[in-house]
């Protein structure tokens, strides 16, 4: 791109940014080296809300290499139940593996991102793009938290999640009623007997057409097929062959404006790429046009650039990504601040925020990835890719918080 139309470029950003009421920080320069990423998956605190402030964030961890990142606190609490005696009283549960008790739903992680965001310099504001998580999304009241969060904040959040509708362990903690304790309507096909979730809910499309009214960038996990995983990580039962790719884009055509960011490409702990993973992938996305995916958590890495038995290799993910070069991200899936456990001699050990290092290798484990595509494809997968969809975001949610700034949040319609 010329100079000119760097500077004509510049000044519609501006205008726009303007005409919103509230100017977005700058986005991050386009010229990058090699080894600098944007963190499109990044989780702030566990699921006790132990973390790092985004100051510390941004000086220590960050640094020159992580040049931006979206910030998600978990969505959930992990409740700490004085009856189950967890690990026979010697640690408190600070993840979700492990424990007995629910998970519930956090709403004041938002009040506590958006604290101190505000706090933050420009530029320091400018790395940042928070994410909305404190609410149900199987609630239709949770459209009614993403507004008030908007309008008490404004300037502040540029997307919602990481939420979650299926996945291994976790969906089967939420709290809550069973669909089919409750529903008067015939059971939605991806909702397994005791399931508390469904791509088919109108809560879901309502948030999602928010996401597309608002600007709202939505990151979602969803398992790409379904898994039955006891509390403590006990393997029940793989069924490869039972994919949510048909609730997926349902949930994508009822809300096409939505701009959707599938975390993980529906792969997890114990959710693994079957042979024909990549090809379920692709026809999601060619089905959900505004829907992108991230290459984010170590464990998803480990198996794209060192693949198992039956999974696609790492020529396959190069060919993959190659086609949509323009819809995939990097992201760690770091959680900053690490597991309570119980040591070999019985004593009850806290944990306590990762290192840098620790942070910063996880950027290293996809090298073989960024040798296969070529720096041209890599550098929009580890920075552009995000920054071109959270900019845009950035302008048009500051646009309907312009918009809507005399909206009452105790009456809204």
């Amino acid at each position: 791109m010329n100079a000119a139309k760097r500077i004509a470029l510049s000044a519609v950003t501006l205008l726009l940014a303007g005409c919103a009421g509230n100017q977005p920080p700058p986005p991050v320069q386009s010229s990058h080296p090699a080894d600098q990423y944007v963190d499109a998956h990044f989780h702030v605190s566990n699921y006790v809300y132990q973390g790092v402030s985004l100051k510390t964030l941004i000086d220590r961890y960050m640094g020159d290499k992580i040049i931006r990142s979206v910030v998600m606190p978990l969505p959930l609490q992990q409740e700490w139940d004085r009856y189950e005696h967890y690990e026979h009283d010697k640690i408190p549960p600070n993840y979700y593996l492990g424990p007995k008790a629910e998970l519930y739903y956090y709403a004041f992680a938002d009040a506590m991102i958006a604290k101190e965001y505000g706090s933050l310099s420009a530029a320091d504001k400018a790395r940042l793009d928070p994410m909305i998580t404190g609410f149900n999304p199987m609630d239709r009241y949770a459209t009614d938290h993403i507004k008030r969060v908007l309008l008490t904040f404004p300037g502040v959040f540029s997307g919602i999640g990481e939420f979650t509708i299926h996945k291994e362990i976790v969906s089967n903690k939420i709290a809550g009623d069973p669909i089919q304790a409750i529903s008067l309507d015939p059971i939605p096909p991806d909702v397994a007997k005791g399931g508390k979730l469904s791509l088919y809910s109108p809560a879901l499309a309502g948030i999602f057409d928010l996401a597309g009214e608002t600007g709202l960038v939505a990151t979602l996990h969803n398992d790409i097929y379904e898994t039955d995983v006891k509390y403590d990580g006990t393997v029940l039962k793989k069924s490869p062959s039972v994919t949510y790719a048909d609730a997926l884009k349902y949930a994508c055509s009822k809300s096409p404006n939505a701009k959707v960011i599938w975390a993980h490409t529906g792969l997890g702990r114990f959710v693994q790429p079957s042979s024909d993973h990549l090809a379920i992938v692709s026809d999601i996305l060619d089905t959900c046009p505004n829907w992108a995916v991230d290459i984010s958590w170590d464990l998803v890495q480990k198996v794209i650039v060192a693949p198992g038995a039956g999974m696609p290799s790492l020529a396959d993910w190069a060919r993959f990504i190659t086609k949509y070069q323009d819809r995939v991200l990097w992201g760690s899936d770091t959680v900053i601040y690490s597991r309570n456990k119980v040591d070999e001699k019985g004593n009850g050990v806290r944990g306590s925020p990762i290192s840098v290092e620790e942070y910063l290798a996880v950027a290293d484990i996809t090298k073989p990835l960024w040798d296969a595509l070529g720096p041209d494809i890599s550098k929009k997968v580890k920075v552009t890719n995000e920054v071109h969809l959270f900019d845009a975001a950035r302008v048009k949610v500051r646009a309907w918080e312009t918009a809507h700034k005399n909206d009452d949040v105790w009456n809204l319609e």
